[in-house]
């Protein structure tokens, strides 16, 4: 009975014991991605805080990130989509000589992401083996944490050829450029009022998505003050989101010039309107024309 009871007690010692290493172990208490969203193709770093647990120093921590799993370790599930990222000038590994009872070390890496992934929250498997303070290899720990890819836009104005006559209504263009990496969605425009300018129809335009590389080009109809200033700069916001439906608020200027029409025509701006010419012209050769005709008609009655 003696025995039995011992080798109870024994059991219960090991299964203590067992459960102290399984729930007091390292982790990873913290992940930092500099910046916190990377652009494709960007270079960045990854710092993983690992924290030691135990109730006793550990050695020879070897924390790495496995980069071309396809499998998460820890689900056994397929890694969607896959992990584009790959180690820049370093390597996926960092090596801790120790970490002290209930002290904590930083793991960094040098990493940057593939030029042509896509927007999205990527998971990196990460894998951290050490020993006890006693030498005995510890189990493998296997952890999972994530880094955001997102390709952003860049929304760029430009004023198309505004010929604008002081006096007069008038058409302002606006070209709408995005030269970044990722699509601006809901993309709207407006124009705010400014001295000189009177907006005649709507002063918001809605544009909606411009991917990658491409342009729209937003019309507002106005009418020109004749006492405007020859240079006008006018103040233009966008408003847009990109592809993680951040909402985005620009504020642009956009400088046009306005002329009389006489400096328009002296410029070539404008064609010069020669119509009441041409009207004089006409009703002079039509009176040269009945002139003549009744002189001849005279000649004929007179026998000439």
């Amino acid at each position: 009975m003696e025995n039995k009871t011992i080798k109870i007690l024994i059991l219960f010692a090991a299964i203590f014991i067992a459960q102290l290493y399984l729930a007091s172990a390292l982790t990873i208490s913290s992940v930092i991605s500099s910046p916190r969203e990377v652009q494709p193709g960007e270079k960045f770093s990854l710092d993983l805080k690992i924290e030691n647990n135990l109730n006793e120093k550990v050695k020879d921590v070897v924390a790495s990130l496995v980069l071309n799993a396809n499998v998460n370790p820890i689900t056994g599930q397929i890694i969607s989509p896959a992990v584009p990222f790959a180690p820049y000038q370093s390597s996926n590994e960092v090596r801790i000589d120790s970490i002290n009872e209930d002290d904590d070390e930083k793991a960094s890496f040098d990493l940057i992401a593939s030029s042509d992934s896509i927007s999205g929250i990527y998971t990196i498997p990460v894998k951290i083996k050490y020993n006890y303070n006693n030498g005995t290899v510890a189990p493998e720990e296997n952890f999972i944490v994530s880094v955001i890819i997102n390709a952003k836009p860049n929304i760029e104005i430009s004023s198309e050829n505004n010929i604008l006559i002081k006096g007069t209504n008038g058409k302002i263009s606006i070209r709408i450029i995005n030269s970044g990496l990722g699509y601006a969605k809901f993309l709207s425009i407006s124009l705010k009022q400014v001295a000189g300018v009177q907006i005649t129809d709507s002063n918001k335009i809605y544009i909606g998505n411009i991917e990658s590389n491409d342009f729209d080009t937003a019309d507002f109809n106005i009418f020109v003050n004749a006492d405007a200033s020859s240079s006008i700069s006018l103040p233009i916001e966008l408003t847009y989101s990109d592809s993680r439906n951040n909402q985005i608020t620009k504020q642009e200027t956009s400088l046009i010039k306005t002329y009389t029409k006489k400096e328009a025509i002296g410029l070539g701006l404008v064609n010069k309107n020669n119509t009441p010419l041409i009207i004089i012209s006409v009703i002079g050769i039509l009176s040269i024309l009945l002139v003549y005709r009744r002189i001849r008609k005279r000649n004929k009655r007179n026998g000439q």
